[in-house]
C-alpha cells in the first residue's frame, strides 16, 4: 500500500526504500516458515496448488524463460535484475493468495487500496495547482499546446494514468451498487476525484484505456453506460488540452519516435524469433541495431524502451515468453469473470465487475507502453489478480466445508 506513496528517490545506499520494505516482508515470511509448523503446511499446500493452477503455471513458464534468457543475454545483470523484479510480483501474489486468503482480510486490503488511491488523487489535485513535487518536464506548455501533466508521486503521467485506470472502474461500480447513502456519496466523490486526476495526467494511453473500459462495462453491466461513453467524448472536445492530446494519437509528428522504436523491435524479433535477445536487453541492443540499420534512427534518442510490452516480451523472450504472457492475460480475464459471476458478496461483486473493465483496459494500454514493467503500475495488476485467486480459493473452501 505504501508503494505509490513513497517517492523513488528515497533510497538507502542506492536501494529504493520500497524494495527494502519488500525484502523485510520476504524475510519475515521465511522466519515464519522456519518457526511455524502451520506456516510450513500452508506453504506446501500453496506450492502444490501454485503448480497445478493454470494462471500460475503460465506465470512460472514466463519466469523460467526470463531466467533462462540470462544465459544468452548480452547484459546479464539487467536480465537478472528484471527477473528478480518479476519474482517479487510472484512472491506478493503467493502471499496474498495463500496466506491472506479469506474474504474479510482481502476486503480490508482492497479498502486500503481504495484509500491509498484517494490520498494519491488529493496529491494530484494539489500538484496540478501548485506544481508540488512535479518534474519541470511536465510543468511547461510544449509545442503541441499541452498544459501541465500531473504524476502525483509516481513521477510519470503515463504511469500515474495506468494506476488510475486500475482503480477507477471498481470505484465507479461501487458508487453504482452501494445502498448506504454516506458510502455511496463517498464513492461518487472518489470516482470524480480519480477521473479528474486521469484527465490531468493528459496521458493519451490512459484516455484511450478509459474509453475502452467504458465499452467493456457497457457490454457486461448495462447498455445505459453508452451515454457515459458519449459524455466522455463530448467532455474531451470541450477541454482544449485533453482534446489536443487525443488529436495527437493520429499525429505522425508526435508518433514518429514510437513507430521507429517499434520497427526496431520488429527487426530484433525477425532476427531472434525463438528465444529473443534476453530479458531487458532490448535497450542494451538498441544502439547496435540503429547503427546497423540507418533507417531505424530517431535523432532525439540514443536508446529507448519498446513502448509496447508485447513487442518487448517477444523481442527479449521469444515465442515462449509471448505465449506464456498471453496465457496469463486470457486466463486472468476468465478468472475475474468467474469471480464476479459467482460471488454474492455485495462489495466484491461490483468491485470485480469494475476490475474486469480496468484489467482489460490495462492489457490494451500495454500495446503503446511498457506498463507491465513499471513497478508502481504493474504491481497493482498482479495484486488484483492475486485477490481474485484468493477469493476464488475462499469460495472453494466454503463449498468444501458445506459438503
Amino acid at each position: 500500500m505504501l508503494l505509490p506513496l513513497i517517492p523513488e528517490d528515497i533510497q538507502f545506499k542506492g536501494i529504493p526504500f520500497t524494495d527494502l520494505i519488500l525484502a523485510l516482508i520476504i524475510f519475515a515470511y521465511i522466519i515464519e516458515l522456519i518457526v511455524s509448523k502451520k506456516g510450513r503446511e500452508n506453504f506446501i499446500k500453496g506450492i502444490i496448488d501454485f503448480f497445478t493452477n493454470k494462471l500460475s503455471i503460465f506465470m512460472s513458464i514466463l519466469l523460467i524463460m526470463m531466467l533462462a534468457s540470462t544465459i544468452y543475454a548480452v547484459d546479464k545483470k539487467l536480465a537478472l535484475s528484471e527477473s528478480a523484479r518479476f519474482i517479487s510480483y510472484i512472491f506478493l501474489y503467493f502471499i496474498i493468495k495463500y496466506e491472506i486468503n479469506n474474504r474479510k482480510q482481502i476486503n480490508v486490503l482492497l479498502k486500503c487500496y481504495i484509500f491509498t488511491s484517494f490520498v494519491l488523487s488529493c496529491i494530484g489535485i494539489v500538484q496540478y495547482f501548485t506544481g508540488f513535487a512535479l518534474a519541470e518536464t511536465f510543468k511547461k506548455t510544449n509545442v503541441f499546446g499541452e498544459s501541465t501533466k500531473i504524476a502525483a508521486t509516481l513521477f510519470n503521467p503515463n504511469t500515474y494514468g495506468a494506476y488510475l485506470i486500475l482503480i477507477i472502474f471498481p470505484v465507479i461500480m461501487l458508487s453504482i451498487y452501494e445502498k448506504n447513502k454516506k458510502k455511496k456519496i463517498a464513492y461518487i466523490l472518489l470516482s470524480i476525484l480519480v477521473f479528474a486526476n486521469l484527465l490531468m495526467t493528459l496521458s493519451r494511453n490512459a484516455l484511450l484505456g478509459f474509453g475502452l473500459g467504458l465499452v467493456v462495462l457497457t457490454l457486461i453491466y448495462s447498455i445505459k453506460l453508452i451515454f457515459a461513453l458519449g459524455g466522455f467524448g463530448i467532455l474531451i472536445f470541450f477541454i482544449p488540452s485533453v482534446f489536443q492530446r487525443v488529436k495527437g494519437i493520429v499525429s505522425m509528428s508526435q508518433n514518429e519516435s514510437r513507430l521507429k522504436i517499434w520497427k526496431t523491435a520488429l527487426v530484433m524479433i525477425k532476427e531472434h524469433p525463438v528465444l529473443g535477445v534476453g530479458n531487458g536487453n532490448y535497450v542494451t541492443r538498441y544502439a547496435e541495431y540503429i547503427k546497423k540499420y540507418k533507417d531505424l534512427r530517431y535523432y532525439k534518442y540514443q536508446a529507448f524502451t519498446t513502448h509496447n510490452s508485447y513487442l518487448k516480451i517477444q523481442s527479449e523472450l521469444g515465442i515462449i515468453g509471448t505465449v506464456s504472457f498471453l496465457g496469463v492475460a486470457v486466463t486472468a480475464l476468465f478468472r475475474i469473470k468467474k469471480l464476479y459471476s459467482t460471488t454474492k458478496d455485495k462489495f466484491n461483486r461490483p468491485f470485480y465487475i469494475g476490475v474486469m473493465a480496468s484489467v482489460t483496459a490495462f492489457i490494451f494500454m500495454n500495446l503503446s507502453d511498457n506498463l507491465l514493467f513499471v513497478p508502481k503500475a504493474t504491481t497493482y495488476f498482479w495484486f488484483l489478480l492475486a485477490t481474485v485467486e484468493a477469493l476464488l480459493n475462499d469460495s472453494k473452501s466454503d463449498i468444501q466445508k458445506l459438503t
